[in-house]
């Protein structure tokens, strides 16, 4: 497939390692833009630039004036091992002065054309199961201009994801909860609490794989001594997997996993596993705890604000699911747009 066939009055190029620094500065200028408190990490985009994927499987361009400044860029991240082939992760962004110029739809028409292309050439008969397929966009729900776009693209908010903190200096009220013993998490516990997390996801395509939950964990940096599980008769019901993490200039706790049993949900697990991982982190000299919470609500916190969480930002997953009739808008679209 070729680089977006709209062009703007600039050039699109195949994305490189030697974009990397443009693309941060254009993140920062978007971020300052919108008065963001969620930053972009770059670290995937540079790994797979490092590693040459995006370049192999043409899946990242940039839009360059004629002067050669950068002014928009976009990429598709692959699915990691372990991940399911049907989901693919679309980033990029636009300089803000270039917004009402049309790039940012042309920036995603390209993307959602270009992860359909790729899906049919790399998935066993993709064709016929192509409604599987699930494109994603992750923005600051403060982002009102991709809100405003996305839908036009074919996008709309499916999940939520609140970003709180909380100060340590008031502990949390432990109430505990009949049955249930509490104990550190443990390399022990990992494959359990894996196929706990595993029986809670909405479907087979959610699930992770032993591979992809150690990457997870791993890159989330989860350490075992600020983490905690639920037991009930002796296996996890409950877990509870913390890291540290930078938040607003100081080190704090971060509850990157918090989740249950169906069967125990709603009845208070989360107050105690989230009370004794705040005791881990005054334990290491934490002042602050913060947790990141994903919902199917806008209004998903609110439990957690009642705990004494301050919200911090939301970020929302747009998604789309481009189904069979989409093939022929895929192949046929940019043949049918004047390069201009």
């Amino acid at each position: 497939m070729p680089t977006p066939a709209k062009s703007h009055g600039c050039t699109w190029h195949w994305l490189t390692d030697q974009d990397l620094p443009e693309i941060s500065g254009l993140v920062a200028a978007e971020e300052h833009f919108g008065d963001a408190t969620h930053h972009h990490d770059l670290s995937g985009l540079q790994l797979a630039v490092a590693d040459d994927g995006v370049r192999r499987t043409q899946t990242g361009v940039v839009l360059r004036k004629p002067s050669g400044t950068l002014i928009a860029y976009a990429w598709l991240r692959m699915p990691q091992p372990g991940e399911s082939v049907c989901h693919l992760h679309l980033h990029g962004g636009c300089h803000p002065a270039w917004r009402d110029e049309g790039v940012q739809d042309t920036l995603m028409r390209w993307q959602v054309e270009r992860g359909i292309e790729w899906y049919l050439e790399n998935v066993p008969d993709g064709a016929e199961h192509l409604s599987r397929l699930e494109l994603s966009v992750l923005a600051s729900a403060k982002n009102h201009f991709l809100a405003e776009t996305l839908p036009n693209q074919g996008f709309r908010p499916q999940r939520w994801y609140h970003a709180l903190r909380r100060p340590l200096a008031t502990p949390l009220h432990d109430a505990g909860v009949p049955q249930i013993e509490f104990k550190q998490f443990g390399p022990h516990w990992g494959e359990a609490v894996r196929a706990l997390y595993n029986a809670t996801v909405a479907g087979p395509s959610d699930q992770l794989q032993p591979d992809a939950w150690r990457w997870g964990l791993e890159s989330a940096g989860i350490q075992d001594d600020l983490s905690w599980v639920a037991l009930a008769g002796g296996r996890p019901v409950g877990w509870a997997l913390n890291a540290i993490t930078d938040l607003g200039g100081e080190p704090a706790g971060w509850t990157e996993y918090l989740g249950a049993d169906r069967v125990w949900r709603n009845r208070g697990l989360y107050a105690p596993l989230l009370a004794r991982s705040h005791e881990s982190f005054r334990a290491a000299g934490l002042q602050t705890a913060g947790i990141g919470v994903e919902t199917d609500s806008d209004q998903g916190a609110r439990p957690y604000i009642e705990l004494g969480y301050q919200p911090i930002d939301a970020m929302v997953w747009y998604v789309n699911h481009p189904g069979l009739d989409t093939i022929g808008a895929a192949q046929d679209g940019p043949a049918n747009e004047d390069r201009n």
